[in-house]
């Protein structure tokens, strides 16, 4: 365990310097708000992972049912670290006060990412995508957390398929400290 943790430690600061990126001193732009499509186990758990990061988040889902389950899953995400002494109840309530629960793609008009964590259904995907490109800023980047679809598929209805970029999380997504970009 203690050589993982070893290798964990260097890799997380390997991942400061990036060829092609920062040696050429591209920064990156503030995320100061980010709209995740999906609140089932996967679209929970990247959401506790951007509040812990302490990002605002607008949680979507296509059921009122849906959006209670996916709040309250966020919720009992906090609730565990509050249980296990890694956060104070202030905390949780500071972090479930960043989360905008909504039914509506309209309110992702000021997100400055979007990640799509609803099921492997490449039509469903590409409705989304195709809605998401209008309703978002032509500077907020569109991401997918699908595992399965190519993304060049998801991306084929959209009009500047080049937006779309993946957003691969290991789960539990606020546990699992490991995030891939996939183009």
């Amino acid at each position: 365990a203690a050589k993982g943790l070893v290798h964990f430690f260097f890799a997380q600061r390997a991942t400061n310097v990036v060829p092609g990126v920062t040696d050429i001193g591209l920064k990156p732009r503030p995320t100061k708000s980010v709209g995740v499509v999906g609140g089932g186990l996967m679209g929970s758990g990247i959401a506790t992972a951007c509040l812990l990061a302490g990002i605002k988040v607008v949680l979507k889902e296509i059921k009122q049912d849906f959006l209670d389950a996916g709040v309250g899953r966020i919720q009992s995400n906090l609730t565990s670290m509050v249980r296990k002494k890694r956060m104070t109840e202030d905390k949780a309530r500071q972090l479930m006060s960043l989360v905008k629960p909504t039914l509506s793609d309209a309110d992702f008009s000021q997100c400055d990412m979007i990640i799509e964590a609803v099921i492997e259904n490449l039509d469903l995907k590409q409705k989304i995508f195709a809605t998401l490109e209008q309703v978002c800023r032509p500077d907020c980047i569109l991401s997918t957390n699908t595992s399965t679809i190519d993304i060049t598929k998801i991306a084929a209805k959209m009009k500047n398929p080049e937006r779309i970029v993946g957003a691969h999380f290991f789960s539990p997504a606020h546990v699992m400290q490991l995030f891939e970009i996939i183009r």
